[in-house]
């Protein structure tokens, strides 16, 4: 089933998505639909994102948080709501704990700066290996209402992009007696660069992988495995191929 199919099949509210969302988001989670996957929505608002995705995933269990206490009204079978402010860190842990972790997790809530880098500074760690933190309209980046004094979202995620090569970071490679020699050094890193596997930058949303990161290997395991190698190859001055293997 299409994302687009599930909002017009589900069973009530109003939807309030950018409609080039659905294509994305069918790209990531269509093959796993009938996966028993534990889904958290930050937002309920009028219900109607809840329900789309109880359609989207039918064995899913989706968990939903909101400010608005009338929310809890759209609790039913496998869906259930907190009361709470996704910037509070205890409020965001005590929900991983009642039901978590989970599959994927997915940011429509306020959009001020520190709610989103909060949010996901507290939820991508609990998230299951291999599963998705997705940050619905970081586009608010750029517009004043939302900054609220401390860093901004896309400055704070472009930290997250050099930590994917943080290895890399901690290396110099320099000349020595006419050889080169790759030293160590001390460089300040992410605490994610080790167990974020990839992020994929959109129009207004963003989806960051959580998987195994080092030198030459990426791996997630859970819902969404993938396994890769770097492989070396090599071009003589020939402009031969010589393949080397995996590194």
């Amino acid at each position: 089933m299409k994302f687009l199919e599930a909002i017009k099949r589900r069973k009530k509210g109003v939807i309030n998505k950018w409609e080039h969302f659905f294509p994305i988001y069918d790209s990531y989670f269509e093959e796993v639909q009938d996966q028993p996957v534990n889904l958290l929505e930050i937002v309920v608002d009028r219900g109607c994102s809840l329900f789309t995705w109880q359609k989207y995933f039918p064995n899913s269990q989706i968990t939903g948080i909101d400010i608005n206490p009338d929310c809890q009204k759209f609790e039913e079978d496998n869906i259930k709501v907190f009361i709470g402010d996704q910037a509070d860190v205890t409020f965001l842990k005590k929900v991983n704990g009642q039901t978590g972790p989970f599959d994927i997790v997915i940011d429509d809530g306020g959009h001020m700066m520190n709610q989103q880098i909060t949010s996901f500074k507290t939820l991508f760690p609990l998230l299951k290996d291999g599963g998705y933190y997705v940050i619905e309209d970081w586009h608010t980046s750029f517009i004043a209402e939302y900054f609220d004094g401390g860093e901004k979202t896309i400055d704070f995620l472009k930290g997250l992009i050099d930590g994917l090569n943080f290895w890399a970071m901690e290396k110099i490679e320099i000349i020595e007696n006419g050889k080169i020699k790759t030293i160590t050094v001390e460089r300040e890193r992410s605490n994610f660069a080790e167990i974020i596997s990839s992020i994929h930058f959109y129009n207004a949303i963003v989806f960051i992988q959580k998987g195994k990161n080092q030198e030459g290997t990426v791996e997630n395991k859970g819902v969404y495995p993938r396994k890769m190698k770097n492989l070396m190859i090599y071009i003589s001055p020939e402009n031969k191929f010589l393949y080397q293997g995996e590194s």
